[in-house]
């Protein structure tokens, strides 16, 4: 089943301001010269690392699973959750005259089993053996389940949803910064098809 995706560009002015007065201390730390106040902005920064990650896209998203383990099988639905973020603090920052120069940094793809009531749901399990075992353990199933999270990722670059976050946290970060800084402001991104495709 096709993941549901929700785009967030910022929900609330409450997070924009949060958001954006930690990319600007952040960029005045790392363009700022070397002075006395150093340890003043190491202290700036340390106090807004809770607020620097721009959430670009949530991920909603119910799979079917069919495996087996030897003879046994198993068919279930999952509910997966997730994410796709940017963490602002690795972001590359130089300027030329006037603009600020930022590079996207890799994406971070988190994939968690929904804590929603029935969530994971067992619809059918057999065995190939007449009379065998059909019980799965909590350990195997977990053991299925994990890897159905990680072709869940796979998927996700596969079908551009990746591209699609890249591309909207590069304009997004672009328009909050010329907000934010008052001056022009150029995102790239040197990877528009995420980390994991990028080294393929």
């Amino acid at each position: 089943m096709t993941p549901t995706m929700k785009s967030k560009n910022i929900i609330t002015l409450i997070a924009v301001i949060a958001l954006a007065a930690a990319v600007a201390g952040i960029i005045w730390y790392k363009m700022s010269p070397d002075s006395d106040s150093t340890d003043i902005r190491e202290a700036t920064v340390s106090d807004v690392k809770s607020m620097v990650k721009l959430c670009s896209m949530d991920i909603y998203q119910e799979t079917p699973i069919k495996a087996h383990i030897g003879r046994r099988h198993i068919f279930a639905r999952v509910t997966l959750q997730g994410s796709v973020t940017f963490d602002i603090e690795r972001l590359a920052i130089d300027s030329v005259g006037d603009t600020l120069r930022v590079e996207l940094p890799p994406e971070n793809v988190e994939i968690f089993e929904s804590t929603d009531k029935n969530s994971y749901v067992v619809i059918d399990t057999w065995n190939d053996r007449t009379l065998g075992s059909t019980h799965f353990t909590a350990a195997e199933e977990n053991k299925i389940k994990e890897q159905v999270k990680k072709n869940a990722i796979k998927n996700l670059y596969r079908k551009g949803f990746i591209r699609q976050a890249r591309a909207e946290a590069t304009g997004n970060l672009s328009r909050m910064l010329s907000a934010v800084t008052g001056k022009p402001v150029i995102v790239t991104d040197p990877t528009p098809e995420g980390k994991s495709r990028s080294s393929e």
